[in-house]
């Protein structure tokens, strides 16, 4: 008996890409709904596949598809805390480690462990920051949310 596997990489529909126009939040959810309905079904074609013909020929494939569709179902997860270092007077903050493809970075500075109101990822030194420890704090976002990492280290200014 010959069983045809289903295992041809599922076609990815996109909008066409217009010259001066940037997707919307709405459209680029949209796709990222749309290709996750098609890596579902092609994760189920090729369970079926494996199933019918008692091997495991796709396992590979498989396992990409799940960890995609996991990573897309969840807001972004801390994998590494941001860091901050210092280069005369400016600090700058990593926006650390993530999983689950954050598609945007939001800073936040804080001076002895409280929000001064200074936003991205780099921070200029003030007169008043003086004798104070700076740290940042990295919000990731993913089109299912958001997730505000641990406060970096803090640098203390001279």
């Amino acid at each position: 008996m010959s069983t045809t596997h289903p295992a041809a990489a599922h076609p990815t529909e996109h909008a066409p890409a217009t010259k001066n126009a940037a997707p919307t939040a709405a459209a680029t959810k949209a796709a990222t709904a749309k290709d996750a309905a098609a890596d579902q079904q092609q994760l189920l074609l090729l369970l079926a596949a494996d199933w019918l013909n008692g091997d495991r020929t796709h396992s590979k494939e498989i396992a990409a598809l799940t960890a995609a569709l996991t990573a897309a179902s969840a807001p972004p997860s801390v994998v590494d805390v941001p860091y901050v270092s210092q280069a005369g007077s400016t600090l700058s903050c990593t926006m650390g480690n993530w999983q689950g493809e954050p598609t945007s970075y939001a800073y936040a500075w804080c001076s002895d462990g409280v929000a001064n109101g200074a936003t991205g990822a780099t921070y200029g030194v003030q007169a008043g920051d003086s004798g104070h420890d700076l740290a940042c704090v990295v919000t990731a976002t993913n089109a299912v949310g958001s997730t505000v990492a641990p406060m970096s280290n803090a640098v203390t200014i001279a």
